[in-house]
């Protein structure tokens, strides 16, 4: 279970890294990539244990995986 919860961990760390570091590449300047790759790390540690103290790991994710609740209330047939 510890590696389950280390992997959903750093996916909700990774996120912010690398859309961050996407900014930064995009705007061509060294220094800003530095900043925003900085800002996406602060980000991605800040979210993670939000998400790991307030949510929890396994219930965020499987929201997101899980099957939609709502494609049952439409009528809506899933394969």
């Amino acid at each position: 279970m510890w590696l389950v919860t280390i992997v959903f961990w750093l996916q909700a760390f990774a996120a912010p890294v690398i859309l961050f570091g996407l900014i930064g590449l995009a705007i061509g300047n060294e220094t800003a990539f530095y900043v925003l790759l900085g800002t996406g790390i602060l980000t991605g540690l800040i979210v993670a244990e939000y998400i790991r103290r307030k949510i929890g790991l396994d219930t965020f994710f499987g929201r997101i995986y899980g099957p939609n609740e709502m494609d049952k209330k439409a009528g809506k047939k899933t394969k």
